[in-house]
């Protein structure tokens, strides 16, 4: 195998025209600066330089290969300073990965105004409502909420608290009772998530007393926009991200029921991998989203919460 710190060497010798003064420049030995034009020429099978007790001068195939390493040496030199861009400035390609809900409510506008600050920077935006894997997707950064076990390996930045809210539209709460108590909701028609295999609910009171129940109904979707839509078109009484439900609520679409309970929250996390050579436009864009955010949902304005 070639070593790219013969083919140096061997470009000093040849620019300075001397071994002693190549040794210099490199700051190594004579000797370390001979052995490496040594192995070289072994390595090649072919002479690279006449060497007499005044001069060094380049053999033909030396002249050759003399300005082919001078092209490669250039074109790593610009390689190293194209990388060390990604640590000192925000410029380069950031992989994002995101919930589709989210990702296209929230998300996508706060990418533009980053864009704007940061015009060097790309962005690619994968929407999809499961957790991406970084390493072998090649994702910078993943937004969404997880349970700790998922986090263990990675850099969870915190960026919102990620709640939601009980509701139904209007014309279904105009052909069944409204609940009062979450033991109420064994007589309705529930809305679900695939992903929710237990069929329950839980819920808790101001004084956090916990309360779980089981719920059933006829209607299933995998992700937040179906389960919407859903209690939308009046199916039923749906647990919906207050993210999604809260702009519908506020225009009277789906009524919020049993406010003076939570359901467990969640936080909402920008996800990385450990790195410590992290590009900077990686580590603006986190820190972009971190104080967008500020911890505060902005689409919770005017929806309250029990303590």
């Amino acid at each position: 195998m070639l070593n790219l710190n013969e083919f140096v060497t061997f470009c000093a010798i040849a620019d300075t025209g001397s071994f002693s003064q190549a040794a210099e420049k490199l700051q190594i030995s004579k000797a370390l600066v001979s052995k490496h034009l040594f192995d070289l020429e072994q390595s090649l099978g072919v002479k690279l330089m006449h060497r007499t007790t005044r001069k060094v001068g380049l053999t033909a195939a030396g002249t050759v290969f003399y300005e082919r390493c001078q092209q490669l040496l250039q074109e790593a030199g610009s390689m190293v300073q194209e990388i060390k861009r990604f640590r000192t400035s925000p410029g380069g390609h950031i992989k994002v990965s995101s919930a589709i809900m989210f990702g296209r409510r929230q998300l996508a506008p706060l990418i533009a105004e980053f864009l704007r600050q940061y015009p060097d920077v790309s962005v690619e935006l994968t929407l999809t409502d499961r957790f991406a894997d970084l390493i072998t997707e090649g994702q910078d950064v993943v937004i969404r909420t997880a349970e700790e076990p998922r986090l263990l390996s990675l850099v969870a930045r915190p960026l919102v608290p990620w709640r939601w809210v009980l509701c139904a539209s209007p014309s279904y709460l105009g052909q069944y009772p409204m609940p009062r108590a979450p033991q109420d909701l064994a007589e309705h028609n529930c809305l679900l998530y695939m992903s929710n295999t237990r069929g329950e609910w839980r819920f808790i009171d101001a004084g956090g007393t916990g309360t779980t129940v089981r719920i059933k109904g006829n209607f299933k979707a995998n992700n937040a926009d179906g389960v919407l839509q859903g209690a939308l078109a009046g199916l039923g009484v749906a647990a919906i991200t207050t993210m999604a439900a809260a702009d519908e609520i506020r225009a009277g679409r789906l009524v919020r029921l049993l406010p003076e309970y939570r359901m467990p929250e969640g936080v909402l996390y920008a996800s990385y991998l450990p790195n410590p050579t992290m590009a900077q436009c990686v580590q603006a864009f986190v820190r972009f989203l971190e104080t967008e955010f500020d911890n505060q949902a902005p689409w919770e304005h005017g929806l309250d919460f029990p303590p």
